[in-house]
């Protein structure tokens, strides 16, 4: 549940960052998820990545009711629940934060593991750039080419991502623009496209 009117902030780019703690190294990685099926998207590709990894640790944060983090076999809410404090104390929404910790031979203790994620969280969340989300619209256009020349004129200067682009004797495209550019296509161009979903939240 989201409250209404309050603008959401998310992580949508991260470096790769890595940390030492006693012989152990720490990397941790940021991304912006739409959705339960992007975190497990993200996790199966690092298990491939890292394919020598001890533990891959992660927490989440979609809205305020939905969260999740794993500590991945380390001792109880020493590993994830630290991530998921700082996603939480950053306010974020909609964000993924991971550490894959490659064992060195050291145990670090509880207060150890807790100090090393948390501030492998914060490494990452300080190469990570942040941006307020804003509600997107998913457009399904299908027209000729030179009123779809003259709709790329109307979104050319605003936020929007095209997604699809098929040309063959009728252009047809899936766009997300945002309300405003939805409002001036409406009153434009009213029968050259569809409203496939709405109020989708994303980082642009």
């Amino acid at each position: 549940m989201l409250k209404r009117g309050k603008k959401l902030k998310s992580i949508t780019e991260s470096k790769k960052i890595s940390i030492v703690e006693k012989n152990s190294i720490f990397i941790g990685r940021g991304f912006f998820v739409k959705d339960k099926n992007d975190v497990e998207k993200v996790i199966s590709s690092l298990k491939n990545e890292d394919k020598d990894y001890t533990h891959i640790v992660y927490a989440y944060r979609l809205t305020s009711n939905e969260f999740y983090y794993t500590d991945d076999r380390e001792p109880k809410n020493c590993a994830g629940l630290p991530v998921y404090n700082v996603i939480e104390k950053n306010d974020l929404y909609f964000s993924l934060i991971t550490v894959t910790r490659f064992f060195g031979g050291i145990k670090l203790g509880a207060s150890g593991l807790v100090r090393a994620y948390s501030r492998c969280a914060i490494e990452t969340l300080k190469n990570s750039i942040i941006k307020e989300l804003e509600k997107f619209y998913l457009l399904e256009i299908s027209t000729d080419y030179n009123e779809y020349n003259k709709i790329l004129h109307v979104i050319e200067r605003t936020k929007h991502k095209i997604l699809v682009e098929d040309f063959k004797e009728r252009v047809k495209a899936k766009i997300y623009v945002n309300a405003e550019t939805l409002s001036k296509l409406e009153k434009i161009y009213p029968d050259s496209f569809e409203i496939l979903d709405k109020d989708i939240l994303l980082p642009y």
